[in-house]
């Protein structure tokens, strides 16, 4: 055990001596006496200070968690114009309490004198001075946190091998931390974990248009795993947890201004289980927003036009999981196909067969010729990851299994998405 843990503190030492972002070479000189369990990375952008009272007020504060807060703003005129309210934001988190140390752009505030109970501090990183490059964005902010976690976690200032990753509009539980203690049986087998969630607005038409995003989430999902797909999980930011260690081997999230969840969790799955904690539900603030170029906020907009023009949210057609199933079995099969794929092929469904070419099987089958079967059917599984899935799905569609109602794709499913 004292041998993998050694590797395992290896692999985090490299990945932040070459991968980190330079926020973390202001931690040298850290009070090294601190001891947090947990970490918690919340990047904010034109956020109110809600967020602040809430953990400041929460049980979460009493579990001895430090709250990694990276207060950024795009090198654009839109981060030009909210920073005065990031300078603000950034005030009033230092007036909560008391600065306990100070380093280039980091600052830690002690809330013992917010809240009489609370064991936790806020580590804050401006990222609103010196502006984060725009195609870099939340991608970026997110990986600045998780560096400053990853990084006080080798020094064994925080305790918990887990870095939660979530949202100011994000309401979190009070057995959001304690379910991923080591000895919570599920997360010992799990290199990350998404949390159950719900939005909600007291807007209704805001409110009603989550609902169907909400749907069509849970839909996906559900016919991932219908599918048998080993990438059935949500890519949700708000609601994500990883692994340091394997965190560090996948490089840690990519700096992208959207989808950086989608692409880090992508990773992390060729590495181990993502599991699902029903039990945690974190309730998220529904809210239309333009800030990223996709994922909910822009979703929501688009889907309140839709109903003010009383057209239907379409959403991906049932039988592209039926097809999806029918491929990832046939894929158990396919090794002994290799020299011959063509004949493989021919055992699936037209479409399938054209929307497997269209995505460069035959091309990853050429790579894998001499491969042994174990070998081939693992590359194979990481080759076949959820963005090729994805494109798998949108190639159907493209085909002629058209995006139908999302109600009526519900309605058809050969699978349930109710409890997903």
């Amino acid at each position: 055990m004292a041998s993998d843990n050694a590797a395992a503190d290896k692999t985090c030492a490299k990945y932040l001596a070459h991968y980190a972002e330079p926020e973390v070479l202001s931690l040298t000189s850290f009070p090294q006496h601190l001891r947090f369990v947990h970490a918690l990375v919340i990047p904010a952008f034109q956020e109110s200070v809600d967020f602040i009272d809430r953990f400041i007020n929460s049980i979460l504060a009493e579990q001895k968690c430090l709250l990694i807060v990276v207060l950024n703003q795009p090198d654009n005129e839109l981060g030009r114009q909210h920073q005065q309210a990031q300078i603000d934001l950034a005030q009033y988190i230092v007036q909560q309490g008391d600065l306990h140390w100070q380093q280039d752009s980091l600052r830690l505030i002690n809330l013992a004198r917010a809240n009489s109970r609370a064991n936790s501090a806020i580590l804050l990183v401006d990222r609103y001075q010196q502006s984060i490059p725009p195609e870099q964005g939340v991608g970026l902010a997110r990986k600045i946190g998780a560096d400053l976690a990853a990084k006080l976690y080798l020094e064994n200032v925080i305790a918990s091998s887990w870095i939660h990753s979530t949202d100011a509009d994000a309401h979190l539980p009070d057995n959001y931390l304690t379910a991923h203690l080591d000895d919570n049986l599920p997360c010992q087998h799990g290199v990350a974990t998404c949390c159950n969630f719900y939005h909600y607005s007291d807007e209704p038409t805001v409110h009603q248009a989550n609902q169907r995003y909400e749907r069509g989430l849970r839909y996906y999902v559900a016919g991932l795993q219908y599918a048998q797909s080993p990438y059935a999980y949500f890519t949700i930011g708000s609601i994500l947890s990883f692994n340091v260690l394997a965190y560090c081997q996948a490089r840690g999230f990519p700096k992208r201004n959207a989808g950086e969840d989608f692409y880090l969790l992508n990773k992390l799955a060729k590495l181990g289980k993502v599991i699902y904690l029903a039990d945690v539900v974190i309730k998220l603030d529904a809210r239309p927003s333009q800030r990223v170029p996709f994922g909910t906020g822009p979703a929501v907009q688009s889907i309140m036009q839709l109903t003010e023009q009383g057209q239907d949210y379409q959403y991906y057609h049932p039988n592209i999981f039926i097809e999806l199933k029918a491929c990832l079995t046939a894929f158990d099969s396919l090794w002994h196909y290799r020299e011959q794929p063509e004949n493989w092929l021919f055992l699936l469904p037209e479409k399938s067969q054209q929307a497997l070419t269209d995505i460069g099987l035959l091309t990853f089958i050429c790579k894998q010729k001499v491969a042994k079967e174990a070998q081939f059917n693992k590359q194979l599984t990481v080759w076949f990851d959820s963005f090729k899935t994805l494109k798998f799905i949108h190639a159907l569609r493209d085909l002629g299994l058209e995006n139908i109602a999302l109600e009526q794709a519900i309605a058809d499913a050969p699978f349930s998405s109710a409890h997903q």
